[in-house]
């Protein structure tokens, strides 16, 4: 009897620890989710970069051959360029801290592991700090994802030229300041 007693104790124990290592699984799957819609942007970003760099290149070349090229196009691929890079820039920080947090939570489901293992009590408080840290991070890249989402609206009224009329009417002022590139760079 006494040791079937040890022998659902141990089955209990083993639930519980797979139980308590689902969670950083599921914090796995999520960040999963988010690096495959932000690869996606990040991608879509490094293309448009190209684009644009293309055709600053071949209006270079054609004042190179004295054509006869807008210098105020010239300004704003510029200004787009250089506004795209610090777009790029962020998603690139935030990949590498979701993939930061991924290995956290590995390192977490193998410390969550060796406290089911073990009965040492600073190991326990270790998964916390573990997870805790893992959570963190992640917070800290959605935090960064939200930026650059509200500075690529702004953005997108830079490349259109145009002022979004929500947001002026938000802020009780213009945005015209935005499509002031020319004073920017000078050549």
């Amino acid at each position: 009897m006494y040791g079937v007693a040890i022998m659902m104790l141990s089955t209990e124990a083993a639930t519980k620890a797979i139980g308590t290592i689902i969670v950083p699984a599921v914090l796995i799957s999520a960040c999963a989710i988010l690096l495959n819609g932000l690869i996606l942007r990040y991608k879509a970003i490094e293309d448009l970069l190209r684009s644009l760099n293309h055709e600053w290149l071949n209006l270079k070349e054609i004042d190179a051959g004295n054509g006869n090229i807008s210098i105020d196009r010239v300004y704003h691929l510029e200004h787009l360029i250089s506004k795209l890079f610090v777009h790029h820039h962020i998603l690139h920080d935030v990949l590498i801290y979701i993939y930061l947090s991924i290995l956290i939570f590995v390192v977490d489901m193998l410390a969550i592991a060796v406290a089911g293992a073990t009965s040492i009590q600073w190991v326990s408080y270790l998964v916390l700090f573990i997870f805790l840290l893992g959570v963190g991070i992640l917070c800290w890249s959605l935090f960064l994802t939200c930026y650059e989402m509200r500075a690529a609206h702004e953005f997108i009224q830079i490349e259109l030229q145009k002022s979004c009329h929500s947001c002026n009417s938000r802020r009780g002022k213009s945005r015209a300041s935005l499509f002031n590139y020319s004073s920017t760079f000078h050549h």
